[in-house]
């Protein structure tokens, strides 16, 4: 288990903790080159710094630190603590790991069902980096070796992102699903998010009942009608700097139905000018939340937010516009597919960043 979380781990610490800094020559980076050369506690003292400015990174690694005993005494309860801290700031790489030590029973008792649901929910929502991603996926794979049948119906019927949440926060001592945590319209169990295919459920449910098949054919007719009404056509154009045009690698289209994620293609981009320019289009629905991310090599996630008429008729470009704010880290994302608001976002956008513009036509 060791061996297969190690090396992972460093591979995002170098990653990611290059871009932490507390002033001139204290980073993340140096603190990673204090504790290779043994110098644990100014190592130690510049990461607890960073994390006491808020820095999720610093955190993250703080608890790797502790998991693996790299430097300092091997402390799992140490991490758990360090990784909580981070993931009350919404950082992806915390919330894998803490499913990590509830599949492994480390710090906190065994719980396959709620690591299970940490993975799912990473995967589902696409979370974090790509490294992430990968790490995540591969401990998903593993753990429905683990997970019978019975116990991911169990989880899918009666478990929601908001329990999940507080049975982290509670470090295992939690005992059964508290009310207010239950399936609720506020709070929907997970099979009910919006995250499955009709097909995916009957793999893990069983076929239909008569009563289930008749209630989709409504559901199915409802929603058709809504579609119609509602769906138009987002065209959008994100113009970059030449010089800086390679750095943006993929883009994501937010709305309440979910995150569509885009790689920005190279023999897409066109030249006019001093600019680069990447069109792309999207289905989207006029009574719904929605928003552009691009993301850059270093991490940062611009959001534009599109707002149009709710009965939008067919119209001209939109004045270029600038991000509203940027986001350190990808899981914050997933507060803006649910129409929330980011806790940790920078809104002095430099004007040498990207732009967007748009248009939404009905076809």
């Amino acid at each position: 288990m060791k061996r297969l979380l190690s090396l992972p781990l460093i591979m995002l610490i170098l990653s990611c903790i290059a871009a932490t800094s507390l002033g001139a020559d204290e980073t993340g980076m140096d603190a990673v080159n204090l504790m290779a050369e043994g110098k644990t506690e100014e190592a130690v003292d510049i990461l607890e710094d960073l994390a006491a400015d808020g820095d999720d990174k610093a955190m993250v690694q703080l608890g790797v630190y502790y998991y693996e005993g790299t430097g300092v005494e091997q402390d799992h309860t140490k991490a758990m603590d360090w990784w909580l801290k981070a993931f009350d700031k919404q950082n992806p790489d915390a919330f894998v790991n803490l499913g990590v030590m509830h599949r492994d029973g480390h710090a906190v008792p065994k719980n396959k069902k709620i690591a299970y649901c940490v993975f799912l929910t990473t995967h589902m929502c696409g979370l974090g980096s790509q490294s992430t991603q990968l790490r995540s996926n591969s401990c998903l794979r593993r753990m429905m070796e683990k997970v019978s049948r019975d116990d991911i119906k169990d989880c899918l019927s009666n478990y929601t992102l908001k329990y999940i949440e507080a049975y982290l926060n509670a470090k295992g001592q939690m005992k059964g699903i508290p009310e207010k945590y239950k399936p609720s319209k506020e709070y929907p169990a997970l099979r009910d998010i919006g995250w499955w295919l009709d097909s995916e459920l009957d793999a893990i449910y069983g076929p239909p009942t008569e009563e289930e098949k008749k209630a989709r054919k409504e559901r199915d007719k409802q929603w058709a009608v809504e579609r119609e009404a509602l769906s138009h056509t987002l065209v959008f154009q994100i113009q970059f700097n030449k010089e800086s045009a390679n750095q943006y690698r993929s883009l994501e289209v937010i709305t309440d139905q979910g995150m569509s994620s885009v790689r920005i293609a190279e023999n897409k981009l066109q030249t006019q000018g001093k600019h680069v320019l990447y069109e792309h289009n999207a289905l989207i629905y006029a009574n719904q939340h929605r928003y552009v991310t691009v993301e850059n090599e270093k991490g940062e996630t611009l959001v534009f937010s599109i707002n149009h008429p709710a009965k939008p008729s067919p119209s001209a470009w939109s004045e270029w516009q600038k991000a509203d704010f940027i986001l350190d880290n990808g899981m914050d994302t997933y507060f803006l597919l649910h129409g929330g608001e980011p806790k940790d976002k920078t809104t002095e956008v430099p004007p040498s960043m990207p732009k967007l513009r748009f248009k939404v036509i009905k076809e």
